[in-house]
């Protein structure tokens, strides 16, 4: 699912740790660009470093998410933000920036508040009757 809405607000340098032996993922956010790679430099400073197992990681992503952060009310919700309490998933780093990124590699979209319609102009409803 592609969401360029949550790619555009984002900013900054995100370091993806995994407990495992795979290889540690920079995630650069520029705004209307996006570079992932496989993190060479281990002295260079992120903005945001998330460290877990791989395991954990997927569980986080395929959490449905509230204002960027799992959703209490569903098992999935529940499971993952058991992850972050108990310090199996750890951010390091600002949490406007980690919510931003959950919402933007969620597996499941962000719930919304449902709007309600509009009601027409009183001009449009004069020119319809």
């Amino acid at each position: 699912m592609l969401r360029p809405q949550h790619a555009r607000e984002l900013r900054g340098s995100v370091l993806l740790r995994f407990s495992e032996d795979y290889q540690a993922v920079e995630v650069d956010l520029r705004g209307e660009e996006i570079l992932v790679a496989d993190a060479s430099d281990a002295d260079r400073a992120h903005d945001l470093v998330v460290a877990g197992a791989f395991h954990d990681f997927a569980a986080l992503i395929a959490a449905p998410l509230t204002g960027g952060l799992p959703r209490p009310t569903t098992a999935l919700g529940r499971a993952a933000l058991a992850r972050l309490a108990d310090g199996r998933i750890e951010f390091e780093g600002p949490l406007r920036l980690a919510r931003g990124l959950l919402r933007l590699i969620s597996a499941l979209p962000d719930k919304h508040t449902p709007r309600l319609p509009q009601e027409p102009a009183a001009t449009e409803r004069a020119a319809r009757g």
